[in-house]
């Protein structure tokens, strides 16, 4: 058993002795599962670096190992029986045992030494002992009895310590710096008791201090590395820890005192880095890392251990034995000054290194000395500032009451003169006051900052974007400068941006911006309400990307938020949440949810006609239209339309939203021609407000677009979607979510045109960025996701179609319910499934009549497809009907020679002659 162990440790060897030191340990996990083998033949190859010298010890050794007989448990060794195997290390195999001959009872640690039993170690041990059993320390553990097996093989007999690994006890334990340092400091006490009675360790390392339950250290093999050592024939040691052992006992010098202390000085390193220092034989030369240098980075105490520590560490471990401490007793007291925050030795620091010293020991009568010059100082300096801020918002009341004067003098039929008797509208009183801030305020940037905000949200809440953003951005530059400073200030500006942007389509830069102020907060107190501002952007801004799950979480700490500020349930900025908050359900596909939310904003306003109410009953109003209430809608939309006019003028983004609203309602209504009027009206007005290279202009276009795609019109609808595409690509970038959504309208139409190669490209590439952009059960991502397997499905790429299609969800947003069994209808159809596809494609018209009502154009679509798959499957007479209700909502609102009319006619034909 011995030799075959032996043999296997020298192939190893020999296979892994060539290559490169790092691919040692890989090498041997590959070629042999014993962790002991590894070990052995990984601390052979270690050794090879040092020298042949000492790779012939090493190779001494495991021969010596491998001509020893094996033990295990519940053999015998004296009168003695093993009954477990505790440890194996360079020195030996350590067995717990218990007395087997009857005389008395006691458990005791046996320790089977390795290495040749040549006599000059057995004559050396025999000499020894009696040195060792009479080191009665409180820590230490005590030496019994000892002799040699039957085969000449030396063991030990010890105290058997039931404790914990030093390293293993300060983990388990979570000790913290200075509970380390007292730990470490019981160890020295230890090891300097032995060295006043002339006895070395030689071999001081983790595992060799085992701490009690108690937290009281115990120190094992004290002396044995060194009797070891000194009976070998060889010049070095071979007996000892490569990463623990002095520079001179791996060189086979002699070894003192300071020998444990550099070993002492590692064990230190490590316990303060909380961190393993390894070092090899080879590293001999090269100074041990210092503690702070050792440590992690995430460590709690690491900043603590440059300095003092760090020098400690680096004396204790000098290579040179004559530059460490000349005792462990020096060791210690050092470290004892330290805890007592009185200069240490190892600094040599100067006057100053000991006056701040003397300061932390005296730290309390230093902080109340200074406290009470800094109240005096806080008290003059809150005077001072008092007066200074009393002044500085007397200059602000008395810049404002004239700004105001001025801006409104010209409505005042007395004062207006030029002007005769035209009226202002809110527009130009906020142009006039931009233009008078701008040159009245230049010189007092806190000032101009305040006001550029407050024109900022005006604007804003006017439906004038570029003028909001253009103000918003000036007062956010104005309170970042150095000389202004109010970063609560600027972090309430961004959150009116980041609504902003999140408006025109740009959700992931309305995220940053929220992000961006909520970092300007950091952890500053009272400032509830515009963390909550901000929270209330960034959950818009995440609704953008349907992100709704993380939304609702910020709209619910918004809410906490204004909570603690004890709002009134009347104040606006609770409407304003709730508003957000329905906007958010109605977005998710939850009505219910948001028709509630929706109608507690009206009621809180209390029939108050105001821009809020304005905007809840416009998604009210889409509510309704959903739900097939259009005369309600119509209403709805109708008044409000008039309102917004009479409030804001046709020139803003209120007049925007309405003509959005309308136009999708005339869609649902089957009104075509007055769906097309509000969408033309509406794109004049966002030319004139937003810039035809805006996003929100490309909003439009896109919606326009689906108008016509609806009417027939494939090549007009193509360009719009196009154009959509191409401006927000430019202005976002191809990989946006807004643009990717553009990018799917383009890949359907060219499906319909024919160009199925290149609405492949777009509809892959919308897919693949969707999937990366949005939450699975997104509408966007569903939408282009049905789209492509749709696209599958023409290729005859029926198994990959298939698979996509048993991922997508079951619960479906409803204007996608129809959608989905139509495209299973499809597949079914390629399979000649025809029961399956005929229930499929009833269900798709059922759903999209509930929905939709019959005099809709994409019920008419679910039935031209019923209708074409009634008549494959051979039932010409359905498939007329179906063709018939088809054919009448088609002619009446789809161009002459759409693609759909053309269809008609086709399968008209085919019906008749099957029939």
């Amino acid at each position: 058993m011995a030799e075959e162990r032996w043999r296997k440790v020298r192939e190893l060897f020999d296979a892994t002795s060539e290559l490169p030191r790092e691919q040692w340990q890989q090498a041997l996990v590959t070629a042999c599962d014993d962790a002991d083998i590894r070990e052995e033949v990984l601390q052979l190859l270690r050794s090879q670096t040092v020298g042949l010298s000492r790779v012939s010890n090493r190779l001494d050794t495991v021969l010596a190992r491998a001509l020893a007989p094996e033990f295990g448990v519940g053999e015998r060794v004296g009168p003695w029986r093993l009954t477990a195997r505790i440890a194996q290390g360079g020195m030996g195999t350590v067995f717990k045992a218990e007395r087997a001959d009857g005389l008395y009872q006691r458990t005791v640690a046996i320790k089977l030494l390795h290495g040749l039993p040549g006599q000059g170690e057995v004559e050396r041990l025999g000499m020894e002992r009696q040195v060792l059993a009479d080191l009665q320390l409180p820590n230490v553990a005590r030496l019994y009895d000892g002799g040699t097996t039957p085969e000449g093989h030396p063991y030990l007999v010890m105290e058997y310590i039931d404790g914990i690994s030093l390293d293993n006890w300060c983990e388990q334990r979570g000790l913290g710096l200075r509970e380390r340092i007292l730990l470490f400091l019981e160890i020295c006490a230890t090891v300097q008791a032995a060295h006043e009675q002339l006895v070395l360790h030689c071999d001081l390392k983790p595992s060799n201090v085992l701490v009690l339950p108690g937290g009281q250290p115990v120190l094992l093999d004290f002396g044995l590395a060194r009797i070891l050592n000194e009976a070998r024939a060889k010049p070095d040691a071979g007996y000892c820890t490569p990463s623990y052992a002095s520079p001179e006992l791996i060189r086979g010098e002699t070894v003192g005192a300071a020998g444990d202390v550099y070993s002492l000085g590692v064990m230190l390193v490590e316990m303060l880095s909380d961190h393993p220092c390894v070092r090899e034989p080879q590293d001999v030369d090269v100074p041990v890392v210092l503690p702070s240098q050792n440590a992690a980075e995430g460590l709690a105490w690491r900043r603590n251990l440059k300095g003092d520590l760090d020098a400690i560490a680096a004396r204790a471990c000098a290579l040179d034995a004559r530059q460490r401490y000349r005792s462990v007793e020096a060791l210690r007291a050092d470290l004892r000054r330290y805890l007592d925050k009185r200069a240490v030795v190892a600094r040599s620091g100067g006057r100053l290194y000991q006056l701040g010293k003397r300061m932390r020991r005296n730290w309390r009568a230093l902080a109340a000395g200074l406290g009470l010059v800094a109240l005096l100082l806080l008290f003059i300096l809150g005077l001072v500032q008092s007066r200074r801020q009393a002044r500085e918002e007397a200059a602000i009341a008395q810049q404002v009451s004239n700004f105001m004067i001025g801006v409104f003098e010209t409505a005042d039929p007395f004062l207006r003169t030029e002007r005769g008797q035209e009226e202002l509208s809110s527009r130009q009183l906020l142009d006039k006051a931009a233009l008078q801030v701008g040159s009245e305020l230049r010189d007092a940037p806190g000032q101009l900052a305040r006001m550029q905000s407050v024109l900022g949200q005006a604007y804003q809440n006017s439906g004038m974007a570029m003028e909001a953003e253009r103000n918003l951005q000036q007062a956010y530059e104005g309170f970042m400068r150095a000389d202004v400073a109010r970063p609560v200030d600027a972090a309430g500006v961004l959150a009116n941006l980041s609504r902003l942007k999140t408006s025109a389509g740009n959700g992931a830069q309305g995220q940053q911006l929220a992000d961006r102020g909520l970092v300007l907060l950091g952890s500053a107190r009272e400032v509830g309400d515009v963390r909550a501002k901000l929270h209330a952007a960034r959950a818009l801004a995440l609704v953008s990307q349907q992100r709704f799950d993380a939304a609702e979480q910020d709209f619910e700490q918004a809410q906490r938020l204004y909570g603690v500020s004890h709002l009134s349930p009347e104040d606006g900025r609770l409407h304003e949440l709730l508003y957000n908050q329905g906007l958010m359900y109605l977005r998710w596909g939850h009505q219910p949810e948001a028709e509630k939310a929706f109608r507690q904003v009206l009621a809180g306003l209390h029939g108050r006609r105001t821009s809020m109410s304005l905007t809840v009953e416009l998604h009210l109003a889409q509510i309704l239209r959903e739900q097939g209430k259009f005369n309600e809608a119509l209403a709805l939309l109708q008044r409000g339309q008039q309102q917004a006019l009479g409030l804001y003028g046709a020139k803003n983004g209120f007049m925007l939203a309405q003509h959005d609203a309308l136009a999708d309602l005339y869609v649902d209504m089957g009104d075509l021609d007055a769906a097309e009027q509000q969408f033309r009206e509406r794109q004049r007005l966002s030319a004139a407000i937003d810039g035809e290279t805006s996003v929100g202009y490309s909003m439009g276009l896109f919606n326009h677009g689906s108008l016509y795609e609806l009417r027939g019109d494939l090549p007009q609808a193509y360009r719009m979607y196009r154009q959509a595409w191409t401006i927000r690509s430019s202005q976002l970038g191809a990989s946006s979510p807004t643009a990717l959504r553009a990018e799917t309208g383009m890949g359907r139409i060219l499906m319909r045109l024919g160009r199925a190669e290149e609405a492949g490209g777009h509809i892959a590439h919308a897919d693949q960025g969707l999937a990366a952009a949005l939450p699975a059960d997104a509408p966007g991502r569903l939408e282009v996701r049905l789209l492509w397997i749709r696209w599958l499905i023409g290729q005859g790429r029926l198994n990959e179609a298939q698979q996509l299609l048993a991922q997508i969800p079951g619960q479906m947003p409803a204007e996608l319910r129809a959608e989905l069994p139509s495209v299973r209808a499809e597949l079914a159809q390629r399979r000649q499934e025809g029961a399956q596809a005929l229930r499929l494609r009833q269900q798709a018209v059922e759903y999209a009549s509930h929905l939709l009502g019959e005099d809709n154009l994409s019920t008419a679509g679910y039935r031209l497809g019923l209708a074409e798959t009634l008549l494959q499957f051979g039932d010409p007479a359905a498939a007329k009907e179906e063709l018939a209700r088809a054919a009448v909502v088609l002619r009446r609102h789809q161009v002459e020679g759409s693609p759909e009319l053309r269809k008609v006619e086709g399968l008209l034909l085919l019906a008749k002659a099957a029939g």
